[in-house]
């Protein structure tokens, strides 16, 4: 059985709401883009954003922790060599409690958020011990640097909603035109997921051809760029999937 698990745990939600909460503030676009979705920031900075991290997540490895205490120091920007070294960290540490290295997709210098599971012959218990295992490896090692990471490539206003945010990236690299909203990008997805599909024979020709509901070239490297930093459910077809038991 094959499912997709979004790299998103619950403690790290709690950090970004806190976050919200405590830091976040509107943001009044000069036109109508914004239309459908709202300009709320999670912080007034990406080193502010790094202070609540540091704060709220108290469960992070050291490891991760100096990665963003370097980053605080360095305008907010984390490394590229530390988001990867962040990335292999969690990839250690369910190697470490007897799973086969996950198999992870690198688009552009970014991640794919999710992970394509193939939980064939696991049991329910062996299933939920998967999810607690990555939850924790993902909260200790990687989550916050992904976090501030992604931010820095594609969302520097710091939106919380990641439409917005998506909107926000296509615009301002030129891959649409400058009335394309957040309402129009929803339009699309909404084709996106209702396109027939019954005549194409692989899960890669389905989502090629769902595709083809955007307006924006999805071949163009910025898009790709853009679209896996905000929402990689987009390009979940470029996976492998991960047998986590042998």
């Amino acid at each position: 059985m094959l499912f997709i698990r979004r790299c998103c745990s619950a403690i790290l939600c709690a950090v970004l709401t806190l976050g919200l909460t405590a830091c976040g503030s509107s943001v009044s676009p000069p036109d109508e883009w914004s239309e459908g979705g709202d300009t709320f920031q999670m912080a007034g900075s990406v080193s502010e954003r790094i202070k609540n991290l540091l704060e709220y997540h108290a469960d992070m490895d050291q490891s991760q922790r100096q990665m963003l205490e370097r980053a605080l120091a360095n305008e907010g920007k984390i490394s590229h060599a530390d988001y990867l070294t962040a990335w292999d960290n969690y990839r250690q540490c369910l190697v470490a409690k007897g799973y086969n290295p996950p198999t992870m997709r690198l688009i552009n210098g970014v991640y794919i958020h999710q992970t394509k599971i193939d939980t064939s012959g696991m049991s329910e218990a062996q299933q939920d011990k998967l999810n607690r295992d990555v939850d924790g490896c993902q909260n200790r090692y990687v989550l916050s640097v992904d976090d501030i990471y992604r931010l820095n490539v594609a969302n520097p206003s710091l939106y919380s909603n990641s439409d917005v945010a998506l909107v926000d990236c296509l615009r301002r690299h030129a891959l649409v035109p400058k009335d394309y909203s957040v309402d129009q990008y929803r339009a699309e997805s909404e084709r996106f997921f209702d396109t027939d599909v019954s005549d194409t024979k692989t899960e890669r020709e389905a989502y090629t051809k769902r595709r083809e509901a955007f307006s924006f070239d999805f071949n163009a490297p910025q898009a790709r760029t853009c679209v896996v930093t905000n929402d990689s459910s987009l390009l979940i077809d470029e996976l492998e999937a991960w047998k986590p038991l042998s």
